[in-house]
């Protein structure tokens, strides 16, 4: 896709569709490769216009637990791990209503917040669990190193199973007063329950 300037949209990026029920493309995501990119570059892309479409939809339903990330290429890396009960909202306001139906068509009732452990991901975290907690799920925050998000992290703490196990284990549950129950399985467990073994 051009832009108006001439240049195409996605361009240097990794490209990612994201597909509707009946299997059709209703999405690109594009991931910047290159860090010396001129300043201000967004890293991630979508194609203009409604968000639509929910990534990794079909291993959703049945899970203990979904991992909801900040971007798609957060999402790709748990699953590169082993655990595929992972989706991913759009952008930064963009968590739709497409994307709380299908976790609710899941029957899952804990959600597993991966987003960026900076500022920003602080706030929407906070803002996502709210919303979800009003749903009836019960949420949970996983901390990453200061301003590291989940690809980060796994790159750098290897190997990316274990590390990403062991920030799933120490999520942080955001309901109010004490948590009813066991927060979430054990990383095992979920990356168990992530890969359908």
């Amino acid at each position: 896709m051009l832009r108006k300037s001439g240049h195409e949209h996605l361009t240097g990026s990794l490209v990612v569709p994201v597909l509707d029920e009946s299997g059709q493309v209703v999405q690109l995501y594009g991931r910047k490769l290159n860090d010396n990119l001129r300043k201000g570059t967004v890293y991630h892309l979508y194609l203009p216009g409604p968000h639509r479409g929910v990534f990794n939809r079909e291993n959703l339903a049945g899970q203990p637990e979904i991992i909801l990330c900040e971007s798609l290429i957060d999402a790709l890396t748990f699953i590169a791990a082993g655990f595929e009960n992972v989706t991913t909202r759009y952008d930064v306001n963009g968590f739709t209503d497409e994307i709380l139906g299908a976790l609710k068509e899941s029957g899952v009732k804990r959600i597993l917040i991966a987003y960026d452990a900076d500022a920003a991901g602080h706030q929407a975290a906070g803002k996502v669990a709210e919303k979800l907690t009003c749903e009836g799920f019960d949420c949970f925050r996983l901390s990453f190193p200061k301003s590291m998000d989940a690809n980060e992290y796994a790159l750098k703490v290897k190997p990316p199973l274990k590390s990403l196990g062991l920030v799933i284990r120490k999520a942080e549950w955001l309901g109010k007063g004490r948590a009813a129950g066991p927060a979430h399985g054990r990383a095992g467990d979920a990356g168990r329950a992530g890969k359908r073994a």
